[in-house]
């Protein structure tokens, strides 16, 4: 049998509380368990699924042959790979550090609002990869996507590999808002499918044609000047078939849920995550992102993709101006609009600053993905590593990052503990 729990949760209906705060920022600083990661052993199969997953057939990431004869040696995986990785290294919790946020906004809907990345190494096959994953910060906001109250809730998780390296930073907002204003406002409701014509279609088929991929034509630092024009990528039409492929290389997040059996249990695990369907049985709340009636449930015209998704773009984008022998170090990206299953993105950036650091040569650009309205869905920035003609390759920041100890009541009382 399930566990049964308040009608409130299945639907989403909760509010944002002063104590459903508090008892989200009693975790601030505490380490939270997850299941174990889709991927717990990077290998190439595994890295050529994720890159099928979201469009991308870069030699370097899939073709052995090829990538041995780069400067990396072999296949080196996509910077985004390593989301689909990751074993919790957290330890059980004493009972009263776990009540202290148990129950914390329960029951409100919550978006992906945008992400900071630092990849300090890249992920090679053979690498097995752990995590720590904390909140770092609770703001009350107010929402412009319900009207009413709203909480960003700050994520981080760090990625070490075997050798006990660090391997990346990832920070993430997740937007908290409470369904009934949502509801009321129905901001988004108001939006329509679009409906493409045969010259629509032409150009976004001509973009595929023509996408741009550097490859082993090396990008000097030298020959990058700001202002300069860069190729645009495109990315869509949204359908059912984009999200799919992006779970068969990504798995399916941090919920686990799975088919049939598998699918029952994990609704015993989490019962408040699952809702009837029109058909009165049981599916996950995560549908909305395929499922055009739920997504409607919860103040949206239609079903919707992952904020990690349009990362995962920004990254490929990236990694095609760069080249095999550049290096993406920081990448940060907000999710403004929702993007809806039947929109399409266009990549594009710019870039805004060149300069130099100790050994290392730096490009910074915005980038963003601007949709088939001309609104600009997700602006965001990046800093790349380049050779130079002079100083030679790329110098890897392995020595700069470092994990951030979080100093806080709950943490303090329970070192090393998780939620």
């Amino acid at each position: 049998m399930t566990t049964q729990v308040n009608v409130d949760e299945f639907e989403m209906k909760g509010k944002i509380t002063p104590e459903g705060l508090q008892l989200m920022r009693n975790r601030i600083g505490v380490l939270i368990p997850e299941p174990p990661p889709f991927n717990t052993e990077a290998h190439i199969d595994t890295i050529r699924h994720f890159c099928q997953g979201y469009g991308d057939d870069n030699p370097l990431f899939i073709d052995a042959a090829y990538a041995k004869k780069t400067r990396w040696g072999g296949i080196v995986a996509p910077p985004m790979y390593v989301t689909s990785q990751g074993q919790s290294v957290a330890p059980k919790i004493p009972d009263n550090v776990r009540k202290a946020g148990a129950g914390a906004l329960r029951g409100v809907p919550n978006y992906q609002s945008g992400s900071e990345w630092e990849f300090v190494r890249p992920v090679v096959p053979g690498d097995r990869i752990e995590m720590k994953y904390f909140i770092e910060d609770v703001v009350e906001k107010r929402s412009e996507f319900g009207g009413g109250k709203a909480a960003v809730v700050h994520h981080r998780k760090e990625y070490t590999n075997q050798r006990g390296e660090l391997v990346a930073i990832y920070r993430y907002y997740f937007f908290h808002v409470e369904r009934e204003a949502s509801e009321k406002t129905g901001k988004y409701m108001k939006i329509e499918p679009h409906v493409y014509n045969d010259e629509e279609l032409a150009k976004i088929d001509e973009t595929y044609e023509k996408e741009f991929r550097r490859g082993s034509q090396t990008l000097y630092w030298e020959d990058v000047e700001v202002g300069m024009s860069t190729p645009t990528m495109v990315k869509g039409p949204l359908t059912a078939l984009e999200i799919f492929g992006w779970h068969l290389g990504w798995g399916w997040g941090v919920f686990r849920i799975s088919p049939l059996r598998l699918n029952y249990l994990n609704r015993k695990r989490i019962p408040a995550f699952y809702t009837k369907n029109e058909y009165g049985y049981w599916e996950p709340a995560q549908r909305v992102h395929w499922d055009d009636v739920r997504a409607k449930k919860v103040g949206n015209p239609r079903a919707y993709d992952y904020g990690v998704m349009r990362t995962a773009w920004i990254m490929h984008y990236l990694t095609n101006w760069i080249g095999d022998d550049g290096y993406i170090w920081k990448e940060s990206d907000q999710a403004r609009k929702f993007n809806y299953h039947g929109d399409t993105q266009w990549v594009k950036s710019k870039v805004t600053k060149k300069y130099q650091d100790g050994p290392r040569n730096i490009v910074d650009l915005e980038v963003w993905c601007e949709n088939q309205r001309s609104e600009i869905a997700t602006p965001g920035k990046a800093s790349v590593l380049l050779p130079s003609r002079t100083r030679g390759p790329v110098v890897i920041p392995t020595g700069d990052a470092k994990p951030t100890p979080m100093k806080t009541p709950f943490a303090a009382a329970a070192p090393g503990c998780v939620w």
